[in-house]
């Protein structure tokens, strides 16, 4: 996602850096497909106008540090899926820079049918927004104060992945009896779109890994909101079963 958000940046004429070091052969690969300069990180960090933090929630807290220790005084965009805590804790790793709260819904943007939604809130909210004009990025500006981009991002999460987490179990518990095509013959009720094919659990095998904290901080969201955080934490096994 974050290669194909700084390749929205590039197309609207910004030009985007990123950080090389110790990344994967495929990670450069995107970056180079996407027009992307690498920069060692403090230079990076120096010379951004900008920083976007776009990665597993479980590595977002310890960005957010490595670019406080820089001194950055820029637009920080931290576009992770956080817990209310947890975005406390990035926002105070960069005293000096000016925060934005961000969380993307939908699909990497390459301009397909179904919109990716770029949630965004704070007092800067609006000037980041204009960075993806005329991009396939649609920012939507959803509240004035760090936070609201997050609970946005993270409702809908709840409802998308957590559809998806049930599915999971049910073609796992449909395996188990043998009626696997019993289930899969459901898929044409008007509920039943996640059901259309038993090979979902190997596919969403890949994105296990960062589903997983993903809802340990939607977990903590719905304590936050004072709302059954372990309901969150229940379907979290999902994904841990399949790490």
């Amino acid at each position: 996602m974050g290669s194909k958000l700084a390749a929205q940046l590039v197309s609207a004429g910004h030009e985007a850096h990123w950080v090389p070091e110790g990344r994967s052969e495929a990670s450069k690969a995107r970056a180079d497909e996407a027009g992307l300069i690498g920069t060692p990180f403090a230079e990076a960090v120096r010379a951004a106008d900008a920083v976007l933090c776009s990665c597993a929630p479980q590595g977002a807290v310890d960005i957010a540090r490595q670019v406080g220790r820089e001194g950055f005084t820029g637009l920080y965009v931290e576009a992770n899926p956080l817990s209310p805590a947890s975005l406390d804790a990035a926002r105070s790793a960069v005293p000096e820079a000016t925060f934005v709260d961000a969380g993307v819904v939908g699909p990497p943007p390459i301009g397909g049918p179904s919109p990716t939604h770029l949630m965004l809130s704070g007092t800067a909210a609006a000037e980041v927004a204009a960075l993806w004009a005329g991009t396939a990025v649609t920012p939507m500006v959803v509240g004035a104060e760090p936070g609201a981009a997050s609970a946005a991002k993270s409702s809908y999460a709840l409802y998308n992945k957590g559809k998806a987490a049930l599915a999971v179990l049910a073609f796992q518990l449909a395996e188990k009896h043998g009626v696997t095509e019993a289930l899969v013959a459901q898929q044409t009720r008007a509920d039943g779109g996640s059901l259309k094919d038993p090979a979902l659990p190997e596919q969403l095998r890949g994105v296990a890994w960062r589903w997983g904290p993903e809802f340990d901080e939607l977990a903590e969201t719905l304590d936050a909101a004072g709302l059954d955080g372990d309901a969150a934490r229940a379907l979290r096994q999902v994904w841990s079963g399949l790490s």
